[in-house]
């Protein structure tokens, strides 16, 4: 009995090993917005065509958060962690010179973020009001209020994602603590195709995207959008999101 039970466990200790030495050499990504390789960063701002460009930038490997729509101080914050994860499980012998200092990690962290491309794209606050209204993905709430209601109700960028991340206006993803904007190139979806030249000139070639269209949803209003409004609802909008509207420009 107790020889059965000492193999059992010595069973349970070599599958855990195996298991915690699996994981360790599955291969980890930042984020499916970042790409290291390319040295480029990509906010993705919910309901902005982003499917296109992550399904373009995704690197190989599981991402240490899936969540691709994450703002730039949470990427950055990311990266460390990314470097610490990457830095631990090394000290495999006695006296060892594979362990980095945590202000090494840290530094390094600061040069890759400083360094890379950061860009991002953004939406018209109208078009992108309809656009989650009638999202099919998330939260969907065309069934369950009439438009006119949703506008009432809308108050974040994100409020009908899976996972909100309650940013108040696009420019909030883009931007640190002090409302400094940290891109390097923002570009308007409208005008994505200008924006394709654009990123590869500024990446020097590192980053050539191409124009895919992908996560469409026939049933969104949001190419005529300006027919779904009336007075009111025109004006909750541009109100709740003055900030995009006047730090990007839009008009109706």
């Amino acid at each position: 009995m107790k020889k059965g039970l000492s193999k059992s466990r010595k069973d349970i200790k070599k599958a855990n090993r195996i298991k915690r030495k699996a994981r360790l050499n599955r291969p980890s990504i930042i984020n499916e917005a970042v790409n290291i390789r390319k040295q480029v960063i990509f906010i993705a701002i919910p309901k902005t065509g982003t499917t296109s460009v992550r399904t373009q930038i995704k690197e190989e490997g599981l991402p240490i958060i899936p969540n691709s729509h994450l703002n730039i101080m949470q990427i950055r914050d990311l990266i460390y962690v990314y470097l610490l994860k990457s830095a631990l499980g090394k000290n495999i012998s006695f006296p060892t010179k594979e362990v980095v200092e945590d202000a090494i990690l840290r530094k390094q962290s600061d040069e890759l973020f400083s360094s890379f491309f950061k860009f991002s794209a953004v939406r018209n606050p109208w078009a992108r009001a309809v656009s989650l209204y009638f999202r099919r993905e998330g939260e969907s709430v065309k069934d369950k209020m009439s438009f006119d209601e949703f506008c009432v109700n809308h108050f974040y960028a994100s409020d009908t994602c899976f996972h909100p991340t309650l940013h108040k206006n696009q420019y909030d993803w883009l931007c640190d603590e002090k409302e400094i904007n940290q891109m390097d190139f923002t570009y308007k979806v409208e005008n994505f195709k200008q924006a394709i030249n654009d990123i590869k000139e500024r990446t020097n070639g590192r980053l050539q995207l191409t124009e895919v269209h992908e996560n469409i949803n026939p049933d969104s209003l949001s190419r005529s959008y300006r027919d779904i409004y009336n007075d009111k609802t025109r004006e909750i909008i541009a109100e709740r999101f003055e900030k995009d509207i006047d730090i990007f420009k839009y008009t109706f």
